[in-house]
């Protein structure tokens, strides 16, 4: 028999005290610690990038260039579906009830500051006719001719007249009759029956097709067909003149001022008020320059004018307007003012009155001067009607 082991038995003894481990459980214990370290740590990450966010400290500098500043622009215009503030939007409102001013030419001219040598001082180079009216010879028209030859064109009595652009025809109004007769002759026909005078003498086109008369309200007659067209309504005035290239019209309004309008408009855009007139009223239109910029007019209260005539509706003009500006045009005349017409291209005679003679001066529209001649003595008791080609 062998003896007692003692290791053997100590071993044993050992196995006896230790506790049987359970290798699933403590699996799983292990896991649950690690998934609780994880979670600590994301949240802890995601609290700290909240932080970042709200400081601004998450824009750390790069490792690139830096980016340059805008440079800085204009303001933006305010966009047109962007709504208008109340206080804006009345004005908007008003602005477009309103007539839009007329804008001043940049090419217009202008008389020169001091008085040029005219090309010529002798009336029979005078270029085409100027029309006289005698009101104290029973409604006289005559014309003077290049050569200083004087005819008459017209001797039937009338109210108030008209003269073709070309001076080939004239129109006038007989006892609430609209006549038309040859300058060279021949009887007047009668254009249009039931017309009348003082709110506005006959005006012709400046083709000469059409004539703008006053019936029981001002309307354009097509002098071949008889055909009348009323103004439209927006248009209420009196003394209409038709700009030299047809396409503007000037005329008076009751309250003694001037609009202008474009021939298809609907409604007149005002003529400013002039403030260097003296105390007179530009309430009644006598010519059109070419393009309607300019146009000669009679000043209200001007009873010195020794050329004047009883018929405030036929009046020479004394004075040039600007209808942009509503200032009277300085012309380099001397003397007073008693009569001032334009042809259709835009040419200006002027007649002048100064220690007891009168004097003609012609201008081309640049205002270059043409022509300064004495006028003959036997014209003096005549008004100017009209100057044309």
């Amino acid at each position: 028999m062998t003896g007692p082991d003692p290791l053997r038995d100590e071993l044993r003894e050992l196995a006896d005290n230790v506790a049987p481990a359970d290798l699933y459980e403590r699996s799983l214990a292990r896991s649950r610690r690690l998934g609780r370290r994880e979670a600590a740590v994301g949240t802890t990450a995601a609290v700290v990038a909240l932080a970042l966010l709200g400081s601004g400290l998450w824009q750390l500098p790069r490792s690139g260039p830096r980016p340059a500043a805008p440079v800085a622009g204009p303001p933006l215009a305010p966009s047109a579906s962007a709504p208008v503030a109340t206080e804006d939007r009345s004005t908007a409102t008003g602005s477009q009830a309103a007539a839009p001013p007329r804008k001043s030419r940049s090419d217009r001219p202008r008389p020169a500051a001091t008085t040029s040598s005219p090309r010529s001082t002798s009336i029979a180079d005078l270029p085409g006719h100027i029309f006289y009216a005698d009101r104290g010879d029973e409604g006289r028209l005559v014309r003077l001719t290049p050569g200083d030859q004087l005819e008459t064109v017209l001797s039937k009595p009338y109210a108030t007249v008209g003269v073709s652009p070309d001076g080939a025809r004239v129109a006038y109004v007989a006892d609430g009759s609209l006549m038309v007769v040859d300058t060279g002759g021949g009887e007047p026909q009668q254009a249009y029956a039931g017309t009348t005078s003082a709110s506005q003498a006959p005006a012709w086109s400046p083709d000469g097709a059409q004539l703008l008369i006053d019936t029981t309200e001002p309307a354009v007659l097509d002098v071949a067909s008889g055909a009348l067209t009323p103004l439209p309504s927006g248009l209420d005035g009196q003394h209409f003149r038709w700009s030299g290239d047809g396409s503007t019209l000037v005329y008076g309004t009751a309250g003694c001022g001037l609009k202008v309008a474009e021939t298809n408009a609907q409604s007149g855009t005002p003529v400013p008020e002039s403030g260097d007139t003296g105390g007179r009223a530009a309430c009644r239109p006598v010519s059109v320059d070419a393009t309607g910029d300019l146009v000669t007019v009679h000043l209200e209260q001007n009873t010195a004018d020794p050329a004047g005539t009883a018929d405030p509706a036929a009046a020479p003009a004394d004075a040039v307007l600007d209808t942009v500006t509503g200032d009277i045009v300085d012309l380099p005349v001397s003397g007073r003012v008693i009569g001032a017409v334009f042809d259709p291209d835009g040419n200006l005679l002027v007649r002048t009155y100064q220690d007891g003679k009168r004097k003609l001066s012609l201008f081309a529209p640049d205002f270059t001067l043409l022509l300064r001649a004495r006028e003959p003595a036997y014209l003096r008791s005549l008004a100017l009607v009209a100057y044309t080609r």
